[in-house]
């Protein structure tokens, strides 16, 4: 496997300089970049890779012992047989927060025979920054290394997910959907009476913070520079607290994303997933 290269880059000012976003680079080796990158702009390959994101979110609610409990325990050393889907990500950000000590660390896990996952942990060691899910390749397995390969590879891959997404169904925990939640933007202020609410049982309830995404004018220039495509999407953060409080008198932080309309989170070791429909006023 290539060894990999972790870039680090601040995004935001701080006398912390372990604040920011780490950006490395995943194992496509056994494909050429450029197809990959040609057809990874394919609408059928957007459409897998929500399937394949969704399979993502689920396992990075774990911590370091509910992925033994799913996975078994870790490879002694990276496989050199990973395939890296098509439709996935070519590369991991996840946060450059530092604790101290610093436990962070990245592990690969069997996923059966079919596949591996590999995930990286956070500073802390037990919660994962992100993860990437890989197939093992096979004699049927095809390397894209030109346009030409697409049809090939796509019929392996469709195949091979499909077996993966019936392993990881039945080894991770069961989401309780909780439907379609209408939500509207909300004030810093998490204990303000207009944020959003979902009850979830046993005296536990779901507090939704949704802020629209602010940019400087330097931050749109550099997004109609790159991706121009991305200012005509809804925006949002979307935070999540558990009520009531806790034993310092704070609403518990369950979950942060950005501009996904799915949301999944864990309570107490009890899956949630639910559907925002952000309205704005």
């Amino acid at each position: 496997m290539k060894s990999r290269i972790a870039i680090a880059l601040v995004l935001v000012g701080s006398l912390n300089a372990t604040f920011g976003t780490i950006l490395q680079p995943l194992d496509y080796s056994k494909d050429n970049l450029d197809a990959r990158l040609i057809v990874q702009d394919r609408a059928f390959m957007k459409s897998m890779r929500s399937e394949y994101d969704n399979l993502l979110y689920r396992i990075c609610l774990f911590k370091l012992d509910g992925v033994t409990s799913s996975f078994g325990q870790k490879l002694a050393k990276p496989p050199d047989d990973c395939v890296l889907p098509l439709f996935a990500e070519n590369g991991s950000a996840r946060s450059g927060y530092t604790f101290s000590p610093d436990k962070r660390h990245t592990d690969f896990n069997a996923i059966g025979n079919l596949g591996y996952v590999e995930i990286f942990y956070n500073s802390d060691g037990e919660s994962i920054g992100d993860a990437a899910i890989y197939f093992r390749a096979d004699e049927q397995f095809t390397p894209l290394q030109s346009t030409n390969d697409y049809d090939k590879r796509v019929k392996w891959e469709i195949t091979k997910f499909k077996a993966v997404k019936k392993w990881l169904d039945e080894h991770l925990p069961k989401v309780k959907d909780l439907g379609t939640v209408e939500v509207t933007n909300t004030p810093p202020e998490i204990f303000s009476a207009g944020c959003n609410r979902v009850n979830l049982g046993g005296g536990k309830i779901c507090v939704i913070q949704i802020q629209p995404v602010t940019r400087t004018i330097t931050q749109l220039t550099e997004i109609l520079k790159y991706d121009p495509q991305s200012l005509t999407n809804d925006n949002f953060y979307v935070n999540l607290y558990l009520s009531p409080t806790n034993s310092n008198g704070h609403l518990t932080d369950i979950a942060s994303h950005r501009s996904h309309n799915s949301v999944i989170f864990a309570v107490d070791g009890q899956f949630y997933g639910l559907t925002l429909k952000h309205k704005k006023y």
